[in-house]
């Protein structure tokens, strides 16, 4: 962790932007220690510090809104972002992700409603959100169906390049 956190730190020095790519996604409470790490502050003894100056992370929201929303309550305090799990690039993702709700609509794309409506209050001058979204690029015809959910979401989109190569050897 304190090799993270050096790394972070210089890259802050640097001038990018970090995302921590975390998935982290439970219960509200842990959510909440979660995100005081990683977005917001801790307290520790009589001291109350950031650990980590990262500017977005990844979580996962399948356990619902309750273990996202301590992320997006810091993400409005902090000026931070979160990259949340809609269509994950993995092959067997659709699973859980492309099963067909009782409303007609896969759960990847109940799931891409949640987060436009979650960033609805985080939108900037473009009218964009730093409530973002991660979405596989191995799967475009979803990618197209999740741009028409969420217009003002920014995507994360992961599975192209190095990754999909080493991918398409299993």
């Amino acid at each position: 962790m304190e090799a993270f956190k050096e790394t972070c730190k210089y890259a802050k020095e640097k001038g990018m932007i970090v995302i921590a790519d975390i998935k982290r996604g439970d219960i509200g409470s842990t959510a909440a220690g979660y995100s005081n790490a990683y977005l917001g502050k801790t307290k520790i003894g009589d001291i109350e510090e950031s650990l980590y100056d990262i500017d977005f992370v990844t979580v996962n929201p399948y356990m619902g809104t309750d273990c996202v929303k301590p992320f997006i309550e810091d993400c409005k305090k902090y000026n931070k972002g979160l990259f949340i799990l809609v269509k994950t690039s993995n092959p067997s993702s659709g699973e859980l992700q492309d099963l067909k709700l009782e409303n007609g609509n896969e759960v990847y794309s109940q799931v891409a409603s949640l987060v436009e409506k979650w960033g609805e209050d985080l939108r900037g001058k473009y009218g964009y959100s730093n409530i973002a979204a991660v979405v596989g690029a191995t799967y475009p015809e979803q990618l197209k169906d999740i741009r028409k959910k969420a217009p003002y979401t920014f995507f994360l989109i992961p599975g192209y390049g190095a990754q999909r190569r080493k991918s398409r050897r299993y």
